[in-house]
């Protein structure tokens, strides 16, 4: 392992601090912990090799008796370590960054390519899935490689960095300053997003049982930081973090194979939402926390629930507005659509530096085109996309805001790969998953039901557009009495606001006899749509089906129906 200059040694302490200066290592003293001890190991220059029971115990804290057999958690916790740098580094402009290669727990000095990779973004590799890729500096000649380090880490690299004390102090200095301007700015223009405080459980005495809540603990905080439209802190007694919401948890028996979880609003002590997890194997406990997920942070989960209630009919540009628009793609109440597209266009001026926000103007853009009024919302869907991608790479909105542009471009091969890229980085997120599928089954591809079928099955609160899509392929199939169930479910769930439903509803009851039945609900959509129930199918569809294709082939389904 080469020998640090003392240059070398000052350049690991200046990032270092920079990072812990920044919004995200802010949000996360387990990362800041991880941080610290893994560039003052560095700084030691040891020779033996870091193992993952020194992270544990050493760097996160874990006590003596942690067994790495049994417990996964320095290595989440390094994964979690890995992503964050990568998307700190894509927005930084320095020529030197930290990276963590992978299967190893060392921190490299390396050149920062992303920042002059992303400039112009090309279309075609517009950001990786694992984030930019780094290569070790050159340090005279030799390029810094992996090398050992002891299993316990005392603090006495300072003896080691002595000589650059004086630097290195002017240094911080400079750069403390700095990003305070720099996260000053930037919050002025992102959006404030609903914060959730995720507390340990307390009282564990058993060490197995400490250690699987450990792993459920670390899980539910990785899973939860891939939605982009909340804020995840992790509980640090010595610092207060302003949050909206408190995620508790609670062991129900001494080997805490049930687990409870409370989601509390913070000012009122209220419980929004509360479940068991049943903890008896890896398998059960990811499965139920995933759910729990699902239901606490998806854009239709219990948060954006309760947000919703107190912006019910507000349009303010920022957070309101983005609550208005998701539930315009939900429900696609026509009477919305101006108002919201208006607010969105507002909040693009008021909050450019939020990439979730832009990665919703590429949809709101999109829909707008299709709607013909494309003009409430200035700039293009693609170049919202594009610079949500800029802004975030790591985040699976942005992501599928270039596959959706794409799909809207006509490219289904490029939409597709994009889209998977999508929902690789989130695979919880089943607004993503569910318009995956459409898209790709409005480009001839079937195996698309299986994500749209996903998506229904893992989010009761999916959009309707999913719903309604699966309902037509089922339809398509001849399978008119599952098509008719499943219409029938989400029409009850939400009336009068789901078209594709009500459509599918009508042709499958035709398609089983029930001719009643199906002229009952077309008279209610013909209403509704502002025509007599003696209207043409075609005048009625053509106010609600945008996709010509997709016209066509219902006009011929009515035909086929026999209903006038």
């Amino acid at each position: 392992m080469p020998i640090l200059t003392e240059a070398e040694k000052l350049q690991l302490c200046l990032e270092r601090d920079r990072l812990l200066c920044s919004s995200e290592f802010a949000r996360s003293p387990t990362m800041s912990k991880l941080l610290r001890f893994l560039v003052d190991h560095k700084l030691l220059e040891e020779t033996t090799p870091l193992t993952a029971y020194a992270v544990a115990v050493d760097g996160l804290g874990r006590d003596d008796s942690f067994d790495t057999q049994i417990d996964s958690y320095p290595r989440v916790q390094i994964g979690r370590l890995r992503r964050m740098l990568d998307h700190f580094y894509l927005r930084e402009k320095s020529e030197s960054r930290l990276f963590i290669p992978y299967q190893h727990y060392e921190i490299i000095l390396g050149e920062n390519e992303s920042a002059s990779a992303t400039e112009d973004v090309p279309d075609e590799a517009l950001v990786s899935v694992e984030g930019p890729a780094a290569r070790p500096v050159e340090l005279d000649g030799a390029s810094s490689s992996l090398g050992g380090q002891t299993r316990r880490i005392r603090p006495v690299y300072m003896l080691v960095v002595l000589a650059a004390v004086v630097l290195l102090a002017a240094g911080t200095f400079y750069y403390l300053q700095k990003n305070d301007g720099v996260t000053a700015a930037a919050s002025a223009t992102t959006i404030a997003y609903p914060a959730i405080v995720v507390k340990e459980t307390e009282g564990i005495v058993d060490p197995e049982s400490r250690a699987k809540i450990a792993m459920a603990h670390s899980y539910l905080v990785g899973t939860l930081e891939k939605f982009d439209q909340v804020r995840i802190f992790e509980e640090d007694a010595g610092q207060a973090h302003p949050s909206q919401y408190f995620l508790e948890s609670s062991i129900l028996n001494d080997s805490a194979d049930r687990v409870q979880l409370r989601l509390v609003a913070s000012d009122t002590r209220e419980v929004i939402w509360s479940s068991r997890i049943e903890m008896t194997s890896t398998a059960s406990r990811e499965a139920e926390l995933d759910q729990a997920v699902i239901e606490i942070a998806g854009s239709y989960g219990k948060i954006a629930q309760h947000e919703l209630s107190k912006y019910r009919d507000d349009f303010a540009p920022g957070y309101p507005c983005l609550l208005q628009f998701h539930q315009y793609m939900r429900y696609r109440d026509s009477a919305n659509l101006e108002p919201v597209l208006l607010c969105m266009d507002s909040s693009a001026q008021r909050y450019p530096n939020d990439a979730y926000l832009m990665s919703m103007l590429a949809i709101a853009k999109n829909v707008a085109k299709q709607f013909g009024v494309e003009d409430k919302i200035a700039g293009s869907g693609k170049d919202f996309a594009v610079r949500a991608a800029k802004l975030d790479n790591n985040s699976a909105s942005a992501t599928f805001a270039i596959a959706q542009s794409a799909f809207y471009e006509g490219d289904c091969r490029r939409g597709v790969s994009w889209g998977e890229r999508a929902v690789s980085l989130n695979p919880l997120n089943s607004r993503i998953m569910g318009y995956l599928g459409i898209y790709m089954l409005t480009c001839g591809m079937p195996e698309g039901e299986a994500y749209a079928t996903k998506a229904l099955q893992m989010d009761s609160n999916a959009d309707l557009a999913v719903a309604a899509v699966v309902a037509m392929q089922k339809l398509r199939r001849g399978e008119a009495k599952a098509a008719q169930e499943l219409s029938s479910k989400y029409m009850d769930s939400v009336p009068g606001s789901a078209v594709g439903l009500e459509i599918s509803y009508i042709l499958s009851s035709a398609m089983l006899g029930e001719k009643e039945e199906a002229r009952k609900a077309w008279r209610l959509l013909a209403e509704r749509s502002g025509f007599p129930e003696t209207a043409e199918p075609r005048v009625v569809l053509n106010k609600w089906i945008g996709n010509p294709r997709l016209r066509r082939e219902l006009e011929a389904d009515f035909k086929k129906a026999k209903l006038y």
